[in-house]
């Protein structure tokens, strides 16, 4: 940009260089310029910028909780200190909320511990109705074996005497049978015996008697048997329960029965307790009631704490905004103000993009407020460039001031010039006698007594001097009049 600007100077003194060149050939003397020595300096180059005075650290304090404000007496621009205690809270609601969470995580307690010891008494009864089960259905079981028994040899019993009746009866058919043909063969042989048409012998006669003899002979010894036969019938065991036997099976039936009521009993008792039974889930479940009963006394306690404790700035500063008085109700993370420290201090200037490349943290600075001067130091570059009033992105470098002190006013406007590169010892030339075209930076200097065209190497600018890092040497002579190339070997001398 100098460059440029110097090229526009010198195309509009021309006509001036060209009157000289003509009044100096025409006398025959030496022009005279205003020159410099070519030296050693320290140079800085710098970035000027204008910003606004602010706290390097800023705190908005927010409220730990809800509640009214009972004392607070600070506006914008107050000065605070650290240690202030500046917020002060009405405790009474915060009292009666921590009593009455106490009161409900007590009450949680109770509930839980209650249904906790009725779900182990339940547990204990709902074992011993499962014992009282198995015992009944063991001892129901052993007098049910018992008339089993009973009945079973009865029947057996029954079983056997039915079958040697039956094989009693099936002889004394027979042997009946066998009778009555016999006393009917009798009974004709005495029909023949008796007939007078029948003629028999004496032989024949006798073998008829002997024949009915001994028909009747086995006639009567077959009653005999079938008499005998009959008495065994009769002699057979009943096929009825014995007193004895019936009296047992009656006792064990009402046993069965007794047992039997109780049995059934004891199972609905056991389903009763069993659905009064807590499980892991629901015994979780009123834990996690109370302990959350628990945090809320916790809770209110801290809050009560916190609001006891009321509100302390940390570090002096300045109070920038402050949205409460006393009496407002505010709730947990209301802002209440905000403090901008008054020690250590800051200037936010944006920079734009043709000098952003140039500023790093840690380079210094001059800062001017109000007329008055401080030094300070780059202390953050922003990572976001943003739009301003010129609506042109610039980025928010911050430059933090060195001492400030009662001077510096929070919210004031500063002009900072932030020193990008400095250097001590450079061989400069002064910024006047620099120019530039397209084929690099040059000047002019006195050489053996005339004007002379010297493309130099820059390197460090400021707005004073120019580093010379090639091209010239300590003690040329620069001229740092306006120059044209029109007066390149005219004589020229120092003024």
């Amino acid at each position: 940009m100098r460059g440029a600007r110097i090229l526009i100077g010198a195309t509009s003194v021309a006509v001036l260089g060209g009157a000289a060149i003509l009044t100096t050939a025409f006398m025959g003397k030496a022009a005279s310029f205003s020159t410099e020595t070519v030296g050693y300096k320290h140079i800085a180059q710098s970035v000027e910028a204008t910003g606004d005075v602010h706290g390097e650290n800023s705190k908005t304090y927010y409220s730990s909780v809800t509640a009214p404000v009972a004392y607070y007496e600070l506006s914008a621009g107050d000065e605070v200190k650290t240690g202030d205690r500046v917020v002060e809270y009405e405790l009474d609601d915060l009292i009666k909320a921590r009593e009455q969470a106490e009161l409900t995580a007590k009450s949680a307690e109770n509930t839980m511990n209650g249904q906790v010891k009725a779900s182990d008494s339940n547990q204990a009864k709902f074992n011993k109705a499962e014992s009282d089960i198995e015992v009944y259905r063991n001892t129901y079981a052993l007098f049910r074996m018992a008339n089993d028994y009973v009945n079973q040899g009865q029947y057996q019993e029954n079983w056997d005497t039915n079958c040697i009746a039956q094989g009693l009866n099936k002889g004394i058919a027979e042997k009946s049978g066998k009778v009555n043909a016999l006393e009917a063969e009798l009974q004709k042989q005495q029909v023949r015996l008796n007939d007078p048409d029948v003629v028999q012998d004496e032989k024949e006669y006798k073998r008829t008697l002997d024949e009915m003899s001994r028909i009747s002979d086995e006639i009567a010894g077959l009653s005999r048997e079938i008499g005998n036969m009959q008495s065994d019938l009769a002699g057979l065991p009943p096929t009825t329960l014995s007193p004895q036997e019936y009296a047992t099976t009656v006792i064990n039936g009402n046993w069965m029965s007794d047992i039997m009521r109780n049995w059934t009993e004891a199972t609905t008792l056991r389903n009763t307790y069993e659905a009064q039974i807590l499980n892991k889930y629901q015994k979780e479940q009123l834990r996690n009631s109370y302990d959350l009963t628990e945090l809320s006394v916790e809770t209110a306690g801290e809050n009560l704490t916190k609001a006891t404790e009321g509100v302390t700035v940390e570090y002096d500063g300045v109070v920038t905004e402050s949205p409460i008085k006393s009496g407002t109700v505010v709730s947990k993370g209301t802002p209440l103000f905000t403090v901008e420290s008054s020690r250590d201090m800051k200037v936010d200037v944006g920079i734009s993009k043709y000098d952003i490349g140039k500023i790093a943290v840690g380079q210094k600075a001059e800062i001017n407020i109000a007329g008055y001067t401080f030094t300070g130091t780059v202390s953050e570059i922003k990572r976001l460039a943003e739009k301003g009033n010129s609506d042109k992105a610039k980025v928010t470098v911050s430059v933090k001031i060195d001492e400030p002190d009662e001077h510096v006013y929070i919210g004031l406007e500063a002009d900072v010039k932030i020193y990008t590169n400095e250097k001590q010892g450079a061989l400069v030339i002064p910024a006047e006698a620099y120019y530039a075209d397209d084929d690099g930076d040059y000047c002019y200097i006195i050489k053996d007594g005339v004007i002379t065209k010297q493309y130099i190497t820059t390197g460090v600018e400021s707005d004073d001097y120019i580093e010379i890092v090639m091209g010239l040497k300590e003690g040329d002579t620069v001229i740092t009049d306006a120059v044209t190339d029109d007066q390149i070997g005219i004589k020229a001398e120092s003024k």
